[in-house]
């Protein structure tokens, strides 16, 4: 994917392209700062799973599966969203793919979000190997669970006390997309 622009709800303008090698420190950065945004993600506050050499290695090894696809948003040249397909790679389970996006609260409730997934969407119902995308979520987070339902996810089942945010507890609500 070379690039596309979208305009989001209030006509900015969101560039949504394939994640590359060089976007790892504007990554490993804006995951450090949405973590403290939002309680609905599985890090907090500078929390990042990577150093920016470890994330330069998985935006190229995300390249090289080719059911797999992480897509980045700029707004202004500046890291808005990102969204993340992840397929399995083992024969037995290569159909199935596991769906993640974040939004830089400032572009909340604009459609970046819709954007990035109709772009994921789009990728899978053209792979021939996808059948099933698989999500969770927490069950407090109703606004990303009508997000999913209206792209057709359905819930699938739920994991019990699954997120622990500040002593408090959450259930993830599991939902499928099915190809």
């Amino acid at each position: 994917m070379v690039g596309k622009e979208v305009r989001l709800k209030d006509g900015t303008p969101l560039v949504i392209r394939e994640a590359r090698e060089d976007d790892a420190e504007a990554m490993v950065a804006y995951m450090g700062e949405i973590g403290g945004e939002s309680d609905f993600l599985t890090y907090g506050a500078n929390d990042s799973r990577h150093t920016v050499e470890e994330e330069k290695q998985f935006l190229l090894k995300m390249k090289e599966l080719p059911n797999s696809l992480f897509l980045a948003g700029f707004v202004r040249g500046g890291l808005a969203c990102t969204a993340n397909l992840l397929a399995e790679q083992k024969v037995r389970l290569a159909h199935n793919a596991e769906f993640g996006v974040s939004v830089r609260k400032q572009y909340w409730h604009l459609g970046a979000a819709s954007a990035l997934l109709a772009e994921i969407l789009s990728f899978a119902k053209r792979n021939p190997v996808l059948k099933v995308i698989h999500l969770g979520v927490y069950d407090s987070n109703v606004r990303a669970v009508r997000l999913y339902e209206k792209f057709g996810f359905q819930k699938a089942g739920r994991h019990k006390d699954y997120f622990n945010v500040g002593g408090v507890f959450h259930d993830e609500i599991l939902m499928d997309f099915i190809l």
